[in-house]
């Protein structure tokens, strides 16, 4: 049994965990505070797309700030 050959290596998994989590991370922020952008930009009046724009820049901003806090740690 402990010669599994078809064993994965708990490296691989972690990987794969870690990838799945900065996809996460990336496409939640972004498409949350691109929404969040979208209703601040209609509240406020502001031209067509600065609103969502912005949002999503600050959300993948946001993002990558806690994939690095996350990885380094």
């Amino acid at each position: 049994m402990a010669d599994n050959p078809h064993r994965e290596s708990s490296d691989d998994r972690s990987s794969e965990g870690a990838a799945g989590s900065v996809v996460g991370y990336l496409l939640a922020g972004i498409v949350v505070w691109g929404f969040l952008g979208w209703l601040a930009g209609e509240f406020l009046g502001l031209p067509t797309g600065i609103g969502i724009a912005v949002g999503m820049m600050l959300g993948a901003a946001g993002a990558i700030y806690l994939i690095m806090k996350r990885l380094s740690a």
